[in-house]
């Protein structure tokens, strides 16, 4: 080797490995010839062994910097009054919070906001059970007023068949009679007593002119009345024979319905009679 070699191996190895003049003399021998580099393998060995060193001190510190930054952070976002630290610190904020959180639903009964909440529940269910209330009792009274209602048609075509009603002989148009008949009793409540009915409006039972309670049966007989004809004996058939010769001509009806209304607007029996004999003649023609 020779001197300006010499030297460049000499700088490389001062200014990487940082060898001094003493270390640098032992790589050559006696002749200054280059045999020996144990030197320089020991330095660099040394320089390797204290950059990992450097680099684990370097690499700790990161962890422990990082740490205490979540650390910090967590103590302040959960506002937790300790020191401290790692995985003791976070079961301390779990633990507390999770107390926390007892005491809270223990107490949040006595809280003013749950007590309002509350308040307006049970309001709100017992409108509810009121509305609900109201309901059945409505569906009730429907059902007890059919129930009244069906009694109160079968007593009133009783009170009609013993009256004897002359009926038409077709059975459909006889029941349309007995139909409109029994609508005027549909326009009362009925409170049943002792197996009679009081008829009621508005609640107070139903008084005639002169203030005296209208029975049923009084005013199934006058409603019949203003409806149908009915078999008399033959006197009173005679008399009223009589009477109605002794009239002008009945204008005739046209139609059953024309029939009807008329025989309801009629004033006396002998006026029912005179249009139903005056129809019937009209339906011959």
């Amino acid at each position: 080797m020779d001197a300006s070699e010499k030297k460049i191996l000499e700088g490389f190895l001062s200014k990487t490995l940082k060898i001094d003049t003493e270390d640098m003399a032992s790589l050559y021998n006696d002749a200054g010839e280059l045999t020996d580099l144990s030197v320089a393998e020991r330095v660099d060995a040394d320089r390797v062994k204290k950059l990992k060193a450097e680099n684990a001190d370097q690499y700790k510190r990161g962890v422990k910097e990082g740490a205490l930054k979540i650390e910090r952070a967590v103590k302040e976002k959960y506002a937790a009054d300790s020191d401290l630290e790692g995985v003791e610190l976070i079961d301390f904020i779990i633990t507390d919070k999770i107390t926390e959180a007892k005491g809270s639903t223990e107490d949040i009964t006595k809280h003013p906001e749950f007590l309002k909440h509350q308040h307006e529940w049970e309001k709100q269910l017992k409108a509810k059970d009121k509305e609900l209330q109201a309901k059945i009792e409505e569906k009730e009274r429907e059902f007890n007023k059919k129930a009244v209602l069906s009694k109160i048609e079968k007593r009133a075509l009783d009170v009609l068949d013993q009256m004897r009603p002359i009926l038409p002989e077709d059975a459909k148009k006889a029941q349309r009679w007995k139909d409109k008949y029994l609508e005027e009793f549909r326009t009362f409540d009925y409170q049943e007593k002792d197996g009679d009915f009081i008829m009621l409006k508005d609640g107070e039972p139903v008084k005639d002119s002169h203030g005296h309670m209208v029975t049923f049966d009084d005013f199934a007989r006058d409603t019949a009345g203003g409806y149908f004809d009915f078999q008399a004996a033959d006197d009173r058939s005679s008399s009223g024979n009589k009477t109605s010769q002794t009239k002008p001509p009945v204008k005739p009806p046209t139609s059953d319905d024309e029939l009807y209304q008329r025989m309801k607007d009629a004033k006396t029996p002998e006026e029912r009679i005179a249009i139903k004999e005056s129809y019937e003649k009209f339906k011959q023609k």
